[in-house]
């Protein structure tokens, strides 16, 4: 009867191993060499009109689902294609002035369900399991809708997204108000006469920034002179000051809003 039992227990562990074998094969990608143009659909899709799909370069490869639905490849040419919508997010901010450090809960909306940007021929584009770009290059000029109340205007160039449907990567379409990581702890320095944008700085059109998932910029090129948070030069670590950085300064911040890299233009 042990024996038996063994045996049992032997063919079943056996036949559940195979078993996750072929499920693992049959959800890996494909990869295919295409012999020709060829439109191919994202997951997700439940209805589209011919021009909707999107069409993949003849002798590039494109990566496939287990269903045949494409998740990344080159495009044939230049397209609009939804983006990553994402889902609403709840956190938490903490302004840094001390003391006492203040939590303050605030929630980003949902934004719409639906979105459209246009992507370039023969540049890479990447779906997530919806079927919306998470990965491209723009084509052109367009808006990006944050929320319902703001729009990030965008321009030629790569675009990333992070889970929630913000921006990571993106060219900037023209000089802008952003407010940085860490923004607390700047809010009145960069006042001017004119313009009093508590925590805002503004960053130069036609070049690339970097955001968190909250929209805020931890890369950017400063648009004017710009007081941030920084390093004291030949002082212990941790000292941090406030420094004066020019404009036209590519600044990389850390998760603090400290400026960790600076490049001058030429």
């Amino acid at each position: 009867m042990k024996t038996f039992f063994r045996m049992l227990t032997g063919t079943a562990l056996a036949a559940l191993i195979i078993f996750c074998q072929i499920v693992a094969v049959a959800a890996a990608p494909i990869t295919k060499t295409l012999d020709q143009n060829t439109r191919i659909t994202p997951s997700g899709v439940l209805v589209a009109k011919r021009a909707q799909i999107p069409m993949f370069k003849k002798g590039t490869v494109v990566t496939l689902n287990e269903f045949g639905e494409v998740q990344e490849g080159t495009l044939a040419e230049d397209i609009d294609l939804p983006y990553e919508t994402g889902l609403s997010l709840s956190t938490v901010r903490t302004a840094y002035a001390p003391p006492p450090t203040v939590f303050v809960p605030y929630s980003v909306e949902a934004p719409p369900k639906y979105r459209v940007l246009p992507f370039k021929t023969d540049t890479k584009v990447v779906f997530n399991e919806k079927g919306e770009v998470i990965n491209g290059t723009l084509s052109g000029r367009d808006v990006i809708s944050l929320n319902e109340n703001n729009r990030l205007a965008v321009s030629t160039g790569e675009i990333i997204f992070h889970k929630n449907g913000m921006p990571a990567t993106c060219t900037l379409d023209g000089d802008a108000y952003l407010r940085i990581v860490g923004w607390q702890q700047v809010l009145t320095e960069n006042f001017s006469d004119t313009v009093a944008c508590p925590g805002f700085v503004e960053f130069k059109g036609g070049k690339p920034v970097k955001l968190n998932e909250k929209g805020e910029v931890t890369m950017g090129t400063l648009n004017k002179e710009t007081k941030l948070l920084a390093n004291k030069a030949f002082s212990p670590p941790g000292v941090i000051i406030k420094k004066v950085f020019e404009a036209g300064t590519t600044v990389e911040f850390d998760d603090k809003g400290v400026v960790v890299k600076e490049t001058k233009r030429e």
